[in-house]
């Protein structure tokens, strides 16, 4: 009796041990070989830059004050790319796209009364990244970047005190000291991270991105009705902003094994 069920044991072992080498040896040769893959992320980060009062409109007297934007981020999106197998090593292209909660603000503008805000909002943005990665044991680091595309809305809106000093009260919309604009903009990203295996097919990926969309000028005073600054000429003043943050995501994709 004894020996028909030690006998049972060992060959019972011997299959659990065999399926899990099996297992083992099926996730290892995922991580070989051309492929492609898809998946889905979530993520969250800051959306952060600057705006330089050029003339010192709003801070009355003292051109090219700055001040910082910054605001959380939250986002979900898709990505797709392939791999070009390298042996422990791999070239890779991909493509992703995001949307969701991405904006920035400051109402420092005017130190005297803050009634001047900027705002910075990301409505979505997509990228194109080549890089490269690296098998250590198994977990695989990469590194990547490329161009970046966004629908971005950069505003400055004035409320006006319709009292002496920073009374509140009688509160007006100033549209000449304003603007609002909504275009898409081209920049560029870079990320790194690293990917572990779920499962032969599976595969779940942390990285961190920074995103860079530049430096644009807007003009405010458009109607010339007031100096640029102490001292300044009566014409349109310029204010410079740029448009820039970091983020990190977890993503969870499949391999689509050639």
């Amino acid at each position: 009796m004894s020996q028909v069920f030690f006998g049972r044991l060992q060959a019972a072992t011997a299959c659990a041990l065999a399926m899990l080498a099996f297992g083992a040896a099926e996730t290892r040769a995922a991580g070989g070989g051309n492929e492609d893959y898809a998946g889905v992320f979530l993520g969250t980060g800051t959306v952060a830059g600057k705006i330089v009062d050029i003339d010192g409109f709003a801070d009355w007297g003292n051109p090219g004050s700055t001040n910082k934007l910054n605001g959380p981020a939250a986002f979900a999106g898709v990505l797709a790319g392939r791999r070009l197998d390298m042996g422990s090593s791999g070239l890779r292209f991909e493509i992703d796209a995001l949307v969701g909660s991405l904006s920035a603000d400051t109402d420092e503008l005017d130190p005297t009364c803050n009634d001047e805000t900027a705002s910075a909002r990301i409505r979505w943005m997509a990228t194109a990244r080549m890089g490269f990665d690296m098998d250590v044991g198994n977990t695989r680091i990469f590194l990547a970047g490329g161009p970046a595309l966004a629908r971005i809305s950069n505003s400055v809106t004035d409320i006006d005190y319709g009292g002496p000093g920073c009374l509140e009260g009688n509160l007006l919309f100033d549209e000449d000291d304003s603007f609002q604009t909504d275009g898409t903009r081209v920049g560029w990203a870079v990320g790194a991270g690293l990917e572990t295996p779920l499962s032969s097919r599976w595969s779940l990926r942390l990285d961190g991105t920074h995103f860079d969309f530049g430096q644009e000028n807007y003009l405010v005073n458009e109607s010339g009705n007031n100096r640029c600054g102490r001292g300044g000429e009566f014409r349109p003043c310029t204010y410079s902003l740029d448009n820039r943050g970091g983020v990190v995501r977890l993503l969870v994709f499949y391999r689509f094994k050639q």
